[in-house]
């Protein structure tokens, strides 16, 4: 069990019974999430904006939201059999380095729906395996890449996920197939399904300019945006050893 903010007498260290947790933690969620999908937290698509939405997400819930999970340390974290990234610092340079390449693929800004796909699956695939924060990191990322699609111009039909969908379950599989192996090919198929163009002749898409700008040319002179060395340690590296068909790199993207 995880200490929570549903103090009460008898429980000083919050709810102790899981199963009343969990529905506790989903209702609290879901509202701000909600005040998420209407009122979207401003950020540069970085790690500081993944941070700010879970913040937001599990404030109700969790004194440590927003904050990057602080165990285990020396060793992968192991859930259901897949590994993540262990705490310290190799996890906070992983995640720093993968949050770089969404702005160096500008973005997802100006791609086709295939290639916009293919590049979601790549990033959205490898932030999962860092798992930044101790719980609550599938609904954050929903959020934050939900709002990075809609500023490229595409949305996700998130009826296809509800509780019960065959595709919400091969997302979750989709997910451990690339973090198992290193490729993200079957987490684009799923995200196929689900990614639709915007409307753009309304008022459904408003792209701020000014902001991808401004981010783009403070990451060029910080130099986040020439990279092309992996984390010393972590993962990645046995992920890139176990990488399977074309490579994307000789298709004119940068991993």
């Amino acid at each position: 069990m995880l200490r929570n903010k549903f103090t009460g007498p008898g429980k000083p260290h919050g709810e102790t019974d899981p199963d009343v947790l969990r529905v506790l933690e989903e209702g609290a969620a879901l509202v701000r999430l909600t005040e998420l999908s209407r009122d979207p937290i401003e950020g540069a698509f970085d790690y500081d904006h993944m941070k700010a939405i879970h913040r937001h997400v599990f404030q109700d819930v969790y004194e440590w939201a927003g904050e990057e999970r602080v165990a285990p340390v020396g060793q992968f974290m192991n859930k259901d059999g897949h590994a993540y990234y262990p705490a310290g610092p190799a996890l906070s340079e992983a995640a720093h380095a993968e949050y770089a390449k969404i702005a160096a693929a500008d973005f997802l800004h100006d791609l086709g729906p295939d290639e916009f796909v293919d590049e979601l699956a790549e990033r959205w695939g490898e932030v999962n395996v860092i798992h930044s924060f101790r719980e609550g990191n599938t609904r954050t990322q929903f959020a934050f890449f939900s709002q990075l699609a809609e500023q490229a111009g595409y949305e996700f039909d998130t009826a296809q996920f509800a509780i019960g969908s065959p595709l919400r379950e091969e997302f979750v599989q989709a997910r451990f197939h690339g973090q198992d192996t290193g490729n993200n090919d079957r987490l684009a198929a799923v995200l196929r399904q689900v990614v639709v163009p915007l409307d753009r002749s309304g008022d459904d898409l408003a792209v701020d300019h000014d902001l991808v700008k401004s981010v783009r040319k403070s990451r060029e002179a910080a130099g986040y945006l020439k990279f092309g060395t992996q984390p010393p340690v972590g993962p990645p590296q046995e992920r890139a050893a176990r990488r399977s068909g074309p490579s994307r790199q000789s298709e004119g993207y940068e991993r």
